[in-house]
């Protein structure tokens, strides 16, 4: 069985507050986009085999594709083991959730190899127990992701857009992200989540532009200004709206079709270490 794992990019992003048990509450506009990881599942025996190009750093059990696949077994009871092959394209750590998109196709995957018949709504209530972006890729399309990412509502788009994601070589801690952002004395501008609701639906790419918005701007760009050169050299090259996603350091830039974004992508690649033009997906 061979799955495209997408990554995912933030048109909105705002954190409403901290909760009592440390985690954040946030609101944000999520879209799938083509740059993926492949991955490839056998059924085996027994045991979890993972096999990744480039290879798995840090301890096996700590990989979030592993740990997927030992929590539905777990879960389920199921005693059938497997071979996970990981292509991986989608750089890590850096706000395109490439961890978490390859968990998410682990648990769908061997969902339907192993015949352990969990919904999409039980998948996704394993996915959380992974990482709040993980449950977003159960159903991977355009959504309004709240809570701790736990709760994600479809949202209509009218069709696909164009865009640049760039990833700077800026080290990132998304934990240490969110500590600056609670020590903000005071947030400045807020996301427009309806504004940008609205303008997927229309398919008004320019619209998009406008309401990009991500509140960890706040708090990154004065610590990095190297993803504050990446957005502005996107928006005087002419993307529609430039914005980080997630916690970073990717930047993206909305751009009319694909030839506009050839040309972007040439303009702002020796500001990046990785550099796509994708389209979102519907």
């Amino acid at each position: 069985m061979e799955i495209e794992c997408h990554a995912k990019v933030n048109l909105t992003l705002d954190v409403l507050g901290r909760r009592p048990d440390g985690y954040h509450e946030i609101r944000s506009v999520m879209v799938p986009v083509s740059l993926h990881d492949r991955l490839v599942l056998e059924p085996a025996e027994e045991g979890i085999v993972l096999e990744s190009r480039p290879p798995v750093t840090g301890r096996l059990e700590e990989n979030l594709a592993y740990r997927a696949a030992a929590l539905l077994r777990e879960a389920t009871g199921c005693s059938r083991g497997a071979v996970i092959r990981l292509q991986k394209t989608i750089p890590v750590a850096a706000g395109l959730a490439g961890g978490s998109t390859d968990a998410a196709g682990v648990l769908t995957g061997l969902n339907r190899l192993w015949g352990t018949g969990l919904s999409d709504g039980e998948l996704a209530d394993l996915a959380i127990r992974l990482g709040s972006d993980v449950p977003f890729f159960i159903w991977s399309r355009p959504a309004r992701v709240e809570g701790i990412g736990e709760r994600v509502t479809p949202l209509p788009v009218a069709g696909p857009l164009w865009m640049v994601v760039a990833t700077p070589d800026v080290p990132k801690s998304t934990g240490q992200v969110y500590r600056w952002f609670d020590e903000l004395a005071d947030v400045g501008p807020r996301p427009d989540a309806g504004a940008m609701e609205a303008a997927l639906a229309r398919g008004d790419a320019a619209a998009v532009g406008r309401a990009l918005c991500n509140v960890f701007e706040q708090v990154m760009l004065p610590r990095h200004p190297e993803i504050a050169r990446l957005k502005e050299a996107m928006l005087a090259a002419g993307a529609l709206g430039a914005v980080m996603s997630g916690a970073g350091p990717s930047v993206l830039g909305v751009v009319p079709d694909r030839e506009a974004g050839g040309r972007l992508l040439e303009r702002i690649r020796p500001l990046s270490r990785d550099a796509w033009v994708v389209r979102t997906l519907v």
